[in-house]
């Protein structure tokens, strides 16, 4: 979640600037204030120079639903992986009853449609990238016409991602994890390269640890599963993943980009009370 926000952020601050005064691409001889108008409707910047503000037209939409893309991917990642752990095979997961759906032919299936509808949605919204690019890359330079037809892909792909963020949302807010089922899915042979480290730390090369947990897989003995996973503890792993700092971090991404939707609407609202 952390990089997929800082995308947005990065992205944010790369289209936040103003086009207006470009024309069609080659500036007006009217002595213009860009910077005035800017100023007045919240952007950071003026865009520069009026021939690229045409040519950017597509790369910009192309460039917000390529972060929307790495959204999605990683809540097709999510529902796939829930779609099979939830299966009885496995059973890690129990979804919540109101995301799934009865089959039309068999009585005691539970279909998690909710979820594969999500995981289709993220190829759709990589489709509209490429239907944004495939319109864009091939025209000269200077507006075009056909750069009304990206403005539809690019609301889709932000509606579809808003959408399915909060579906994704209230699937975890019910979520149920089969707690013994884990447990029984940690079998001793998982733990292995654990236990050769173990001899590392005693001593013993690497090479030799290998063979020796290779030979005696059968008489493996693993007494405290939690404390294997806990005793990773170097950055990022099970047993310090840091989640606190991340916390942070993420809550300092979504307060600054607050801060500019805040600072937009209101210019936006001055902007309409004087109007009126």
């Amino acid at each position: 979640m952390l990089y997929n926000i800082k995308v947005l952020k990065n992205t944010f601050e790369i289209i936040d600037s103003c086009p207006l005064g470009s024309a069609a691409g080659y500036g007006v001889s009217l002595d213009i204030d860009r910077k005035y108008v800017s100023d007045l409707l919240g952007f950071s910047k003026v865009q520069n120079n009026v021939l690229y503000v045409q040519n950017s037209r597509g790369k910009n939409e192309a460039l917000v639903l390529s972060s929307l893309m790495n959204i999605m991917m990683d809540m097709n990642k999510i529902a796939s992986d829930l779609i099979l752990f939830s299966m009885q095979e496995f059973g890690y997961f129990e979804l919540p009853k109101e995301f799934c759906t009865g089959s039309s032919i068999m009585p005691q299936k539970k279909n998690p449609d909710v979820l594969e509808l999500l995981r289709a949605k993220s190829k759709i919204v990589e489709s509209l990238y490429f239907q944004v690019t495939g319109i864009v890359q091939n025209l000269q330079s200077g507006y075009n016409r056909d750069f009304q037809l990206t403005k539809k892909p690019l609301i889709d792909g932000i509606e579809i991602t808003k959408t399915s963020l909060n579906i994704i949302n209230e699937v975890f807010k019910c979520l149920k994890v089969n707690k013994e089922n884990c447990e029984k899915a940690l079998t001793k042979d998982i733990f292995a390269t654990d236990i050769a480290y173990e001899y590392v730390k005693n001593g013993m090369t690497f090479r030799d640890a290998y063979r020796n947990i290779a030979k005696e897989l059968d008489n493996i003995k693993v007494k405290d599963v939690y404390k294997h996973v806990s005793n990773k503890r170097h950055v990022g792993t099970a047993g310090n993943l840091g989640l606190d700092e991340i916390e942070l971090q993420i809550k300092n991404n979504i307060k600054s980009l607050y801060s500019k939707k805040m600072q937009f609407q209101s210019v936006m609202d001055n902007l309409l009370d004087n109007n009126n």
